[in-house]
Parts: structure tokens; sequence; C-alpha cells
């Protein structure tokens, strides 16, 4: 395959020309739906109400809202005119928003009413008294609110634009052009600003749906978060340059109407971390017959258990789901395995490396290359991101000079270029000198038949450095107590990597892309084990 030079704005125009009354975009919760060319007119309107209230190229503007359609009208729209999406996490608190809106030196806000009342609307404002480049904010809501623009006044505003002014600023955007900053987490500080370019989202884009199969006849459930490149860009606008249909069920992640959509809507790709996969086999409302379209899809963003994939391909018949491994610095997936693999091939790696893509290993120490079938860090190269955003320190230790990307990942390739995650580098525990991978004692555990979900982390230990903690979630209905769980590790998982604590939980801390947050655990186990000694 060859790589593509265009801007969204142009794929989402060749799209509309060429399946126009297609469905696009469908929000059951909501009850509206979009055929293409529908879309593609509202995404105008929006690029022109924009426009009329003073934004142009280059600026920054935020969407801090759930999964509603206006959310990908806003990201559309704003990549016409050559602007910056700057998604926030709906669960942002003030500080978070405060940071994040002050850093990139966003010059607008778009911020839905159905978040909570009306807090999240006094956030956005008292963020916008205190930040000098913030000059607006855009309400979603059905009822005005003092010194905001309503999002139906936006888009009313754009008739008056000359549609002239909207192409002239098309034509001036470039593939090279940032098109949005994507904040990281930020567990291990101040989050960093991704930015990333028309460029690397679509052939990213293109690359990994190729290696789906994903085509113009799809219709993909979107129920993971618009705020993170999962939902935003390996999810709604891969589906989109394939002309595909979005299904979005719910602002928020709830299995129940999740279930109803798919099945109403019969959808034929999903897409989701392990534990939102467990969630909606788990759900009561859970019936194998209403996912009998369901043939494509993608497990992301944590290992899958062998036990979760068996269930999902075999038992419910999801054939051709996909293991894929991304970053957001990398534009999305790095690599992925292939529909028709063995399923110990989809459990046991991460796949091979999308075409668009340069991989290699190197000794994390001396960063010389490594050999097949040797554990290194995974470095990449090939539509990286542009930088992090005014932090020229943070971008020069995370891209090298000769411009590969260093992951953090610990990983191994073996002869057919299948990669296998063994850690990641800030995981690692260190226990009496000892280095513990927790993937590996992760795998034994979920062996067991009542184990739900399981997850192994360190945790500081005065004398050993670090002790290792297994918690675990139980199937629904087993009894299995902590005893039975550590005899059973002991029968499976080696003398050095053992866990010594074990607990059985009802729930894990997570983030709202559906990322375990094992800090959070850890600090739990910390304080809670200190106690007991």
């Amino acid at each position: 395959m060859e790589f593509v030079r265009s801007t969204i704005g142009e794929m989402l125009a060749e799209i509309s020309a060429e399946y126009p009354d297609r469905d696009a975009l469908i929000h059951t919760e909501r009850g509206v739906r979009f055929n293409y060319d529908l879309l593609s007119w509202e995404v105008g309107r929006a690029a022109k109400g924009l426009i009329s209230m003073g934004f142009t190229t280059g600026d920054k503007v935020a969407l801090w809202a759930p999964n509603i359609p206006e959310w990908l009208i806003s990201m559309l729209a704003l990549s016409r005119l050559g602007a910056i999406t700057v998604p926030i996490d709906p669960g942002a608190g003030r500080d978070d928003l405060q940071f994040i809106l002050e850093q990139s030196e966003c010059k607008g806000i778009i911020v839905s009413k159905s978040l909570e009342d009306e807090e999240y609307l006094n956030t956005a404002l008292y963020a916008r008294d205190n930040i000098e480049s913030l000059e607006n904010v855009v309400v979603i809501a059905d009822e005005t609110f003092p010194e905001t623009v309503l999002w139906t006044e936006l888009t009313a505003m754009g008739k008056d634009v000359d549609t002239e002014l909207l192409s002239n600023l098309e034509k001036a955007v470039s593939p090279e052009d940032a098109v949005a900053i994507m904040y990281t987490s930020g567990t291990t500080g101040k989050p960093k600003g991704v930015v990333l370019d028309h460029s690397g989202l679509i052939n990213k884009s293109i690359f990994s749906t190729e290696r789906q199969g994903i085509t113009d006849r799809d219709r993909i459930c979107l129920f993971f978060p618009l705020f993170h490149m999962f939902g935003n860009t390996c999810i709604a606008l891969s589906g989109l340059i394939r002309g595909a249909a979005l299904i979005m069920p719910c602002e928020t992640f709830d299995p129940p109407k999740i279930l109803k959509a798919m099945h109403k809507e019969k959808c034929t790709a999903v897409y989701g971390s392990p534990s939102m996969f467990i969630a909606l086999l788990d759900n009561p409302e859970f019936r194998k017959k209403m996912w009998k379209p369901v043939t494509k899809g993608i497990v992301g963003g944590a290992p899958c258990p062998m036990e979760l994939m068996k269930r999902i391909v075999e038992e419910v018949g999801v054939s051709d789901l996909t293991v894929a491994y991304g970053i957001t610095e990398t534009s999305s997936w790095l690599t992925m395995t292939h529909p028709h693999d063995p399923i110990d091939l989809r459990v046991g790696t991460i796949g091979t490396s999308l075409a668009c893509n340069q991989v290699k290993i190197v000794d994390p120490v001396t960063g010389e290359d490594l050999p097949l079938n040797r554990q290194g860090e995974l470095c990449t190269k090939g539509f990286l991101m542009k930088e992090y955003y005014k932090m020229p320190g943070a971008t020069a230790s995370a891209i090298d000079r000769d411009g590969w990307f260093h992951t953090g990942d610990l990983v191994e390739m073996d002869e057919k270029g299948y990669f296998r995650i063994t850690g990641r580098l800030k995981d690692v525990i260190v226990r009496d000198g000892v280095e513990i991978y927790p993937v590996e004692v992760e795998e034994s555990i979920y062996k067991h038949p009542e184990v739900s979900e399981v997850q192994v982390f360190g945790f500081p230990h005065p004398e050993k450095g670090q002790e290792v903690a297994a918690w675990v979630k139980l199937k629904e209905g087993s009894r299995l107590s902590e005893i039975s769980l550590a005899a059973y590790a002991k029968d499976y998982v080696k003398e050095k990597m053992l866990p010594h604590y074990f607990k059985v939980v009802s729930s894990f801390p997570m983030t709202r892309s559906g990322k375990v947050q094992k800090y959070k655990l850890a600090e739990m186990a910390r304080a809670e084990y200190s106690k007991e000694e």
C-alpha cells in the first residue's frame, strides 16, 4: 500500500461524495441519524460557525464532552479550518482542565451541559476568566447561558459565512499540519500534549483498517470514550475514512445500552479494552444471538487474557477479532495481529508491525540493536507525533537523534515478525534483586476457571525493595477464597515470581479509557499491607 497525502477534510469529502446516502453516524441514545451527505453538511455548518466566531488556522479548541454526535462534528469541522482539536477527559477535574487549557493555549472550549448539571459549565467559565488565551465557551445544551454561545447558535451563525472563505482555508491546510493535541494520562507527572498531524492519523487509520478488513459495509460499535485516541482515531476516524457506519449507543459506557444497540443496528465490529469486553459478556442482558453479525474488532489498551479471547472468538463467534498495540505518540497502532491468526498468537503476541511503521528492538541500557528472540525496548519510526507541545526536553528524551521513538515497552520478536510484550520498563517489579514481569504472572493466574480478571503489581517494601500483589475479580457466583488462590498460584507460578499478597476485589480503579490504574493499586496495597505489618 502507498501512503496517502490528504487532509481529514479531503478524505471526508471523498467518502461523502462516494456514499452520500450510506449511514455515517447513528446515536441510538440520542435518537439521531446522519448519512454521509447530512454529516458533511452539518460539519460544514459547524466549520462556518467557527469561522464566524473568529476561529482560524492554527487555533486550538478544546472538546470537553462525553460521546455525543457534536464531539465528532466539532473535530471534523476544526480539521477543515486547519484548527487544532484538544480532547479533554470528561472526568477531568478543575486543576487538570485548567492545566491543559493553559498549556495548549486554547482559544475556545466546546463543553456539554450533559456532563453534570452546571458544575462543568462553571468550571469552563472559571477557566476562561483565568486563562489569557481562552476567549470563547460554546455550550452543547437545550438552554442558553450568559457569556456563552449555544451550539445551535454556532451552527446557525455559519449561514452568513461565504463558502469560498471556508474553501480557501481548507485549500491552505497541508497533510503535515497539526490537527490535534492529545494529552497523555499523566500518571507519572503532568500530562504531556502530543501534537499529531493529518497525515499520521489518516495513514495509520488506512493501514490498520486494511489489516482488520474493515470496509464501507461495516457497522462499527463506538462506545470507547472519544477523548481517547482509541475512540476518536482508531474507531471513529478509521471507520469514517472507510465509509463505514458508526453506531454510538450511549454517552458513557453502559453495557445494557450497548448490547441493545449492537443488536438493533446489526453491528459487525466492536472495539474495547479487555475490561470492557468482560463487562459486556458478564452483563445479565448479554445474549449470544445478539452478537451474530459481529465478526471483527479489536481488543486493545491492555493484554487480553487467553480465556477471554477464547470466549469471544469461539463461544460468541467474533471470529476475526484482532489484538492491537499502539501509543498516542505514534499516531495510534504500531502492531496488530491478523484476523485469521490462531488464538495463541492473538493472545501471546501483539501481532506484526503495520506496513507504515519501521520497528526495532534495542538494549534499554546501551541502545544497541538486539537480535530476534531477545528482550529489549521497542522503538519505532513512521508517522510519529510532531512533538510534545512546548516540551522540547521531553520530546528529545522520547525521540532520539536518529528519529526513533522509544516506547518504554519491553518486547521480544520472533522469526515471523510477531512481537510479544514482556513488560513495561516502569512496571517491572524488582523484589530482592529479581526482575518480575506482571504479564507473565497474570497469564498463569488467568488459567483458573473462576478468575474473571487479575492485576499483578508491585508496591514498595522496606527490606525487599518491592513486594508483589495479585488482586483478582472472580466470575459471578464464585466463592474462591484468597487462600485457595494463593495455593493455585503456587502450583503454576515460578517461586521467584510468586505474589505474596492475594486479594479478591469487586472492581479496579480505572481510567475512562478502560485501563486499570496500577499505580493506584500500589498506593492502596502499600497503605493496607503496611498496617498489617
